[in-house]
């Protein structure tokens, strides 16, 4: 049985992580996108074999998929605006048989998964804290733009006692 470790690049764009970049990527989305291919294939040359996005922003979307490999698969989880076409070029993905793939509540199964998730972050290994913000439900507008802007991974919303 032959083991094939796969490379595996997260891009996360945000304030946290690259200041800054959300307004530079929005005003130069081809040089965002050829400078970004350049990065990971001087890391790695034919590209990566996975990739994962969770902002649904086509500009990422599509930059991330000039940075696959032959073969490679892009997971989407982040929900894209109405009417966002799938990125990348379909003639690449034909030649290079790449994979474009919507992901729903992680393709797990919840009763396996969701104690997993627990025992993690019990052992320390998985920091909610750092990852999720809470905002009260009457501050949605400021929770989309926290998240938005890169300020958390995911927002909840409190509502208020009944």
């Amino acid at each position: 049985m032959a083991l094939i470790l796969a490379a595996l690049v997260l891009f996360a764009v945000g304030s946290i992580l690259f200041p800054g970049v959300m307004d530079w990527a929005a005003t130069q989305q081809r040089a965002f996108q050829n400078e970004m291919a350049a990065a990971v294939r001087a890391i790695l040359a034919t590209g990566v074999d996975y990739a994962f996005d969770t902002t649904g922003r086509q500009d990422i979307l599509t930059a991330t998929m000039t940075c696959l490999a032959p073969k490679g698969v892009l997971g989407i989880v982040g929900i894209p605006a109405p009417g966002t076409p799938m990125p990348g070029d379909l003639g690449t993905v034909l030649t290079f048989g790449q994979t474009v793939r919507g992901i729903i509540e992680g393709d797990s199964d919840p009763d396996v998964f969701i104690p997993e998730l627990i025992a993690h972050w019990r052992a320390g290994r998985l920091p909610l804290e750092k990852l999720v913000k809470t905002f009260p439900f009457a501050q949605i507008n400021q929770a989309i733009a926290a998240q938005h802007h890169g300020d958390c991974v995911k927002v909840v919303l409190i509502l208020p006692d009944a």
